[in-house]
């Protein structure tokens, strides 16, 4: 009788590494290996796809800030409801300083132009791109309710953070947060 009242006890106390947290922490720090993988082969198509729905939009709203030239070119060509509705969403943004507050539309989200844009400035800075990423090793792997964090270390002595969050078909790059030192 003590037994099974120690076996139901053990069973009532929450466990902080569930198996389910174990898979998760694992398959987001896998999907994020490929990702950094895909940065130092250059392949900017399955880097875009690594990207969350909430990150594509801050970053084109940052390109929009630095009046990227050619950000500014991909707006002129764009036509019809992706162009119509590009421009509501950038006045929003604009209004609200923030890209991410409110994703791109679907219409501009999945216009082939924008996998484009991205894959020119790719392009234009992968030299850049493959040194920094190549450097990278996982150093730990942290989930919760809201998505996993994989702390890296970047070859200098620092420790950079990425935020994922799962989104329709795997694990997505959703934050990034530059090199935290170790001192005060």
């Amino acid at each position: 009788m003590k037994t099974a009242a120690a076996l139901l006890l053990l069973l009532a106390i929450p466990l902080s590494c569930t198996s389910e947290t174990v898979d998760k922490k694992e398959s987001a720090r896998i999907a994020f290996e490929d990702w950094v993988r895909s940065c130092v082969d250059g392949d900017a198509g399955k880097v875009f796809a690594g990207l969350s729905d909430g990150n594509r939009s801050g970053w084109v709203y940052d390109r929009f800030e630095e009046s990227d030239a050619a950000t500014r070119r991909w707006r002129g060509d764009l036509t019809g409801p992706a162009r119509t509705d590009l421009d509501l969403w950038l006045g929003v943004a604009r209004k609200r300083a923030d890209g991410r507050q409110e994703p791109l539309p679907q219409t501009v989200m999945t216009h082939p132009s924008l996998k484009a844009l991205f894959t020119e400035l790719f392009m234009r800075d992968a030299g850049a791109i493959k040194l920094q990423m190549s450097r990278l090793a996982v150093a730990q792997v942290y989930g919760d309710d809201s998505g996993v964090t994989v702390a890296v270390k970047n070859g200098l002595g620092s420790t950079e953070l990425y935020g994922m969050v799962y989104e329709r078909d795997g694990w997505k790059i959703d934050a990034h947060r530059q090199p935290l030192t170790g001192g005060r």
